[in-house]
């Protein structure tokens, strides 16, 4: 097997993309070789050392489309490392409640595989893309559209996990 690294994401609007790519530019900066996909494009996982999936937090949860490809590539998941990593409003200020909170969107992965770690990371909010329903939530919540990722946080999360040996066999 050789040591690239899949990053994979699912994403609504299209903001985990960016959390995805920042997350595999702190890993190429460890010198290792990484490939960036959109979950609905990976059907094979074959040849990788490890792998990286991320989703926004969507009512609690992660996006069904991760949750069906870990199903069906959980057996090929046993074998290497797999780390997740989040993206949401509520990860703007992450406290332990917040973090514990969050954590719980990977519910139906964890049926499924075990996560060597969880990233979590402020996401994005861009009003033109949302239903009438998740406008009426950031009412309620008070959210503000607005960009709130922070490329250099998942940078530097990425390169951790390469110090802290969590993506060696």
């Amino acid at each position: 097997m050789n040591n690239r690294i899949l990053v994979i994401y699912a994403t609504k609007y299209g903001a985990t993309e960016g959390i995805a790519t920042a997350i595999a530019e702190g890993l190429r900066k460890q010198g290792r070789e990484v490939d960036v996909r959109n979950v609905k494009d990976v059907f094979d996982i074959t040849g990788y050392s490890a792998v990286i999936i991320g989703s926004p937090i969507y009512y609690g949860k992660v996006l069904p489309e991760l949750v069906a490809f870990v199903s069906l590539h959980k057996n090929m998941l046993h074998e290497i490392p797999v780390i997740g990593f989040l993206s949401g409003y509520s990860l703007l200020d992450i406290s332990p409640e917040k973090k514990q909170a969050a954590s719980a969107a990977f519910d139906q992965i964890l049926e499924h595989i075990e996560l060597r770690d969880i990233g979590y990371f402020a996401g994005k909010i861009s009003e033109e893309h949302l239903s009438f329903k998740d406008k009426a939530v950031m009412k309620i919540i008070g959210a503000k559209p607005g960009d709130y990722r922070n490329r250099e946080a998942a940078v530097i999360w990425a390169q951790g996990l390469i110090d802290l040996c969590l993506l060696q066999l």
